[in-house]
């Protein structure tokens, strides 16, 4: 298949969805796809490197003015037209497309071929936490954009279950992660005071940072590493609590190699995701770090290695029990021969064999 993934995240910013990106691309390569990216975003002033190789769709215009939203909008708008150009070019069997804002004539240029929308999120909900402005836009264009789709690809059920009543083709492909690429760097031998990582990017509300000061804050024996914030958006947090900000690859595996756990997001039910997928999870697991978490995962809600410290309310269990789970597996190493299940391969055939029925159809 001749598949193009128009992507609208910014490439200049090594993230977990970048790399998610690069490893989806690379896999449909092997199995014998023509994959092309097209990447809708305004180039930045200062110096920059892009993580992702694919044609950046930029305007000059937009360009020129200062980042954030107004920006970026701008230059979707700006840049729909040089979409539409190389769309009609390579004509596509499947158009791939996370789901994000509408903008004007987007939906016309979706609806001319096979465009299979992936949705990350319980957008409804999840556009609240947002400025009133975006929040109008993206959801004057909601409908048109999610009607211009012949597929739908949810990374889980629960998500997937807020679009029932669209007469669309739907499955569920929870994230993955590439095993093979990622090494284990946790020593347990080497570890003393117990050391706890979250990483993630900055100003999502349902991360629950407040929720992991909580966790901080009694437990005072043990250390919380905030990877993705900033100390300024949260003052008077205990001195066990350390903030590193925006670190770059090699920064953030020193990181993990002197932590026991990864954290998971603790407020995901304030966007309506009980049941998630999310990447820091698989990330953390394939760097050997067992997992605390406020939500149920897709994929490994019976494993040993995940818990989950909240209740349905979103409420932390009693902290004994999470003292326990933390005390019996402060020393564990998650090996691969248990995350086959996540293995970002597996997820890749499936979202293959979705495409193909979508084409075929």
């Amino acid at each position: 298949m001749k598949i193009v993934y128009v992507l609208e995240v910014d490439p200049y910013l090594h993230s977990g969805i970048i790399k998610k990106v690069n490893d989806q691309i690379n896999f449909w390569r092997t199995k014998g796809n023509e994959v092309i990216l097209l990447v809708i975003w305004a180039t930045p002033k200062e110096d920059h490197i892009s993580y992702i190789q694919g044609k950046i769709l930029s305007s000059k215009i937009a360009n020129k003015l200062k980042g954030g939203f107004i920006k970026n909008y701008l230059n979707k708008i700006l840049s729909v037209k040089n979409l539409s150009t190389e769309l009609e070019k390579i004509n596509p069997d499947i158009l791939y497309i996370r789901q994000n804002i509408w903008y004007p004539k987007l939906s016309k240029v979706l609806q001319k071929y096979n465009t299979v929308l992936e949705i990350n999120t319980v957008d409804t909900i999840e556009i609240n936490y947002y400025s009133r402005l975006k929040k109008l836009v993206y959801l004057f264009g909601r409908e048109k954009i999610i009607r211009s789709s012949k597929g739908l690809v949810a990374v889980s059920p629960d998500i997937l279950s807020h679009y029932d009543k669209y007469d669309i083709q739907s499955i569920v492909v929870s994230n993955g992660i590439n095993l093979s690429k990622i090494s284990k760097i946790k020593n347990s031998t080497s570890l003393g005071r117990v050391n706890l990582v979250f990483v993630g990017s900055s100003n999502m509300k349902w991360h629950g940072i407040d929720r992991i000061i909580e966790l901080a804050n009694f437990f005072t024996e043990y250390n919380f590493d905030i990877v993705g914030y900033d100390k300024d958006d949260f003052p008077n947090t205990p001195k066990n609590v350390k903030f590193y900000g925006w670190v770059d690859k090699n920064e953030l595996e020193k990181i993990y190699a002197k932590n026991h756990f990864g954290l998971g997001s603790f407020s995901n039910h304030l966007v309506g995701k009980k049941v998630d997928s999310t990447l820091k999870v698989r990330e953390y697991l394939a760097y050997g770090l067992p997992v605390i978490l406020g939500h149920v995962d897709v994929d490994l809600n019976e494993e040993d290695f995940v818990f989950k410290a909240t209740n349905e309310k979103g409420n932390f269990i009693d902290f004994e029990k999470i003292k326990t789970y933390i005390e019996k597996n402060r020393d564990l190493i998650v090996e691969n021969k248990d995350l086959k299940i996540i293995e970002s391969s597996t997820k890749e055939e499936e979202r293959l064999e979705f495409f193909n029925t979508i084409y075929n159809k």
